[in-house]
């Protein structure tokens, strides 16, 4: 019934846009290319018109969960954008708009209530300024946050990988080469959970399999996710890059 709905929806929208697509995406809202194969967890319906593109993110339960509207000039380079996102609940989650003509950006964050929770102005990539906001409206001081980190760091990481990666002989036959995306949970003491490859279509088997095993073996508990001396749960996204010398 999802299927049947939205593609009458794409024909309907056909007939008045000049161009509409419809894409599958998996949970990191990368294309899934297979889906009798790989889930996918997204639907991205994208549609142009008039120099203006359209974009809304439906999840399986057919909930909007974010709508991109871009602006785009004579040429068809996005000039600026404006891109929401919502929880299961239809309530705002975050706000976002910016201008790439004056390499500008401002991204706003609400509690579940609705209310403000933050506002953060940049301007080439550097932040301008930031606000933070109770539940009940005043200003309040910025979290404090530190994110997960393995042991010793970025360079403990690489010594790692360094000893612990290796290139599989049967992508190394055929030249297979890429990078693997890769997400697990983290709990509050820092453990590695549920391993999920995120573009397992666009990179050779062998390759993804090698960057899960590593990841499975990883000897050490990970620093976990802090905000105001408190540790939590959170996810953790990391690429890893297999190349040929």
């Amino acid at each position: 019934m999802f299927r049947l709905l939205l593609c009458l929806f794409f024909v309907f929208q056909s007939a008045m846009v000049s161009s509409q697509t419809l894409e599958y995406l998996n949970f990191m809202e990368k294309p899934v290319l297979d889906t009798s194969k790989y889930r996918y967890e997204y639907l991205k319906i994208t549609t142009a018109k008039n120099g203006v593109v359209y974009t809304q993110l439906i999840n399986r339960d057919t909930i909007k969960i974010a709508h991109t509207t871009s602006l785009l000039d004579g040429d068809g380079a996005i000039q600026g954008e404006r891109i929401l996102r919502y929880d299961l609940n239809g309530t705002i989650e975050s706000s976002k708009r910016i201008d790439h003509t004056k390499a500008a950006s401002e991204i706003k964050y609400f509690y579940p209530s609705g209310e403000l929770k933050s506002e953060i102005s940049y301007r080439n990539d550097k932040i301008e300024s930031e606000v933070y906001y109770s539940e009940t409206g005043e200003k309040i001081a910025k979290p404090i946050i530190e994110e997960p980190a393995p042991k010793g760091g970025i360079k403990g990481w690489t010594a790692y990988l360094g000893k612990t990666l290796r290139y599989p002989s049967e992508a190394r036959a055929v030249g297979a080469e890429g990078t693997v995306f890769l997400e697990f949970d983290l709990d509050e003491q820092g453990m590695i959970h549920e391993i999920r490859v995120g573009n397992p279509e666009f990179v050779h088997e062998a390759l993804w399999e090698e960057a899960v095993r590593v990841i499975r073996a990883y000897p050490y508990p990970w620093s976990p996710k802090i905000e105001d001396g408190k540790a939590i749960s959170t996810f953790v996204r990391l690429p890893i890059r297999f190349k040929l010398g």
